[in-house]
């Protein structure tokens, strides 16, 4: 089968490996459509995170193939599983966890000290015509979800968890740093909960556009004083929350300016190093810095709940591209030339 394999930084190849098959507690997923992220782009760009050393947890490996967000149609299951059967259509929550450390035994697995994903530090990638996944990873979609839909499911998740550890109320006002798949997905969620008062901030004219389509207010940081611009907006008070999507410090510089006193700023984007914060701003406003890593038990199903419900459009934000071409697509999503960029795995043939 064909599988996009990345070896080091900047050596990313498609090449032919054997399919791969499920044991016990497995199943086997013809893929469909795989997304491209801001997780890949550090994986490509910086450093990857599997290493030639197993991983501890996985016992994952350089090369690793791409890809940990996905979805696909089961084709094969190994024994003892019943929850999914062959030609069910699944999304794959990627995430693993060793259950346990403090964190998991305390409901919170999600933070799990030894995280691990697949497709990143797992075994598997959603880059490739077929990958194996233990069996709870593979999440059913409802009759009437595409599966272009379902491999939306993970960044979408990234954005609601965000999103729910703001606390934004119904009605209020959001600012959302960043308009890359995690920052549509916060517009998206934020709006299911009731705030459509959304402005967005996005150096990318195509990722500006796609966020006013969808009901934004946009922001040039660029052309504009995020901070100022805001507080003219919302008449000196600030927004009620901000969500960090885009990992630039100056963007979790202005979100920080942008709030109402005692508002959250949650940051859910990849740095590359240390982020200064301007711990004066923070103390006098009494404002809570707030991380928001990948996603709790149950927000995989709230976000299937939402895209059920007409909440997650896909229209003008979405750009499809075959296999043979993932490393073009890496450096569209990194130049901003593209919002989010869906892989179409070849379901025969190399």
């Amino acid at each position: 089968m064909l599988a996009a394999r990345l070896y080091g930084t900047k050596d990313l190849r498609i090449e032919e490996m054997p399919e791969p098959e499920p044991g016990p507690g497995e199943v086997k997923i013809r893929v469909a459509h795989a997304g491209i992220c801001g997780t890949d782009l550090h994986e490509y760009f910086e450093s990857p995170r599997a290493t030639h050393e197993p991983n501890p947890l996985t016992g994952a490996t350089l090369p690793q193939t791409l890809g940990h967000e996905f979805a696909g149609t089961v084709v094969e299951r190994g024994a003892g599983v019943d929850r999914v059967a062959p030609g069910d259509r699944v999304c794959v929550r990627p995430i693993r966890t060793c259950g346990v450390c403090p964190r998991c035994t305390a409901g919170l697995s999600h933070l799990c000290t030894a995280l691990a994903a697949i497709g990143v530090t797992a075994p598997g990638g959603g880059l490739a015509q077929y990958v194996v996944v233990p069996a709870d990873a593979a999440v059913p979609l409802p009759d009437g979800l595409s599966l272009e839909q379902g491999a939306l499911v993970e960044p979408m998740a990234v954005g609601l968890n965000a999103v729910e550890r703001a606390h934004v109320p119904w009605g209020g006002s959001a600012l959302v740093t960043g308009a890359g798949a995690v920052g549509m997905g916060a517009l998206f969620a934020l709006k299911a909960h009731g705030v459509h008062d959304v402005t967005v901030v996005e150096p990318s004219p195509a990722r500006r556009a796609a966020a006013e389509r969808h009901g934004a207010r946009v922001l040039d940081p660029a052309a504009v004083d995020v901070a100022e611009e805001v507080m003219r907006h919302t008449r000196g008070r600030g927004v009620d929350a901000a969500v960090e999507c885009s990992g630039r410090p100056e963007a979790l510089d202005a979100a920080i300016r942008s709030v109402a006193a005692q508002a959250p700023v949650v940051m859910v984007a990849l740095y590359s190093g240390p982020v200064a914060v301007d711990a004066s701003v923070v103390r006098l406003a009494e404002l809570a810095l707030l991380g928001a890593e990948a996603y709790p038990d149950g927000v995989f199903e709230r976000v299937i709940e939402h895209m059920a419900a007409g909440r997650y459009p896909t229209d003008g934000w979405l750009d499809h591209i075959p296999l043979v071409d993932a490393v073009a697509g890496l450096h569209d999503v990194r130049d901003g030339r593209c919002v989010k960029v869906l892989v179409d795995i070849p379901s025969t043939g190399s």
